[in-house]
């Protein structure tokens, strides 16, 4: 892996660059989105965005899945950005992983423990799937499809790397392979680019369409 500074994250994006300290009340562990009243408002403040630019009543398990991608993609690109650049990041928990709300945009993050490297496997078991087990419970929302939004969301980190990054663009392909051949196996495949096996929902959203890497995309 070639040399780099962490800071050198933010540079691949306003996906992957990281806080190491929390300051101010607003700050919110991981944690805190497994509860149901967090979470919900979450998904209120996603659906109230996208049934205002839609102009129509959206249903909740669309604007329940289309958070998690959000939220899936700030969680998971500073992890593979790192990876890739060969540099040390604290290992993100559900309890050393915080979030502060906001309008629009990537959310902010901070994680909070020793520096590490981190490995992808135990994110997914971690802190992935215990957020995919909150949605699906509160929002009749297909494991599937969550699992899915994970993949989109590390994929799309892949894309975003080399295009930043166009030497590292082989580099982190490979990381993107290795991940479908293991913790993200059934998820998707490489042709060209990433296809995945599931739809994320985004095309009930009249005028929505679908996502590049949708399953349906070539019906």
């Amino acid at each position: 892996m070639p040399d780099a500074d962490p800071d050198d994250l933010a540079g691949l994006g306003p996906f992957f660059g990281v806080r190491r300290a929390v300051d101010g009340d607003r700050w919110l562990p991981l944690r805190d989105l497994l509860r149901e009243p967090v979470l919900a408002a979450r998904v209120r403040h996603v659906h109230t965005v996208l049934a205002e630019r839609a102009g129509v009543e959206i249903e909740p398990r669309v604007a329940a899945s289309t958070m998690s991608l959000g939220l899936f993609a700030r969680v998971v690109s500073p992890v593979l950005g790192a990876a890739v650049l060969g540099v040390p990041l604290p290992r993100p928990t559900l309890d050393d992983t915080w979030w502060r709300p906001v309008e629009q945009g990537p959310w902010p993050l901070a994680l909070t423990g020793p520096d590490a490297r981190p490995r992808f496997s135990d994110l997914v078991a971690d802190v992935l799937e215990p957020l995919v087990e909150a949605l699906a419970g509160q929002y009749a929302l297909s494991r599937r499809v969550l699992r899915g939004n994970i993949a989109s969301a590390a994929l799309g980190a892949v894309h975003m790397i080399g295009t930043a990054r166009p030497g590292l663009a082989a580099a982190a392909l490979d990381v993107g392979a290795a991940l479908l051949a293991g913790p993200l196996a059934g998820t998707g495949e490489l042709r060209g680019g990433f296809r995945r096996s599931s739809c994320c929902l985004y095309y009930r959203i009249p005028g929505g369409g679908y996502c590049g890497d949708c399953v349906l995309a070539d019906r």
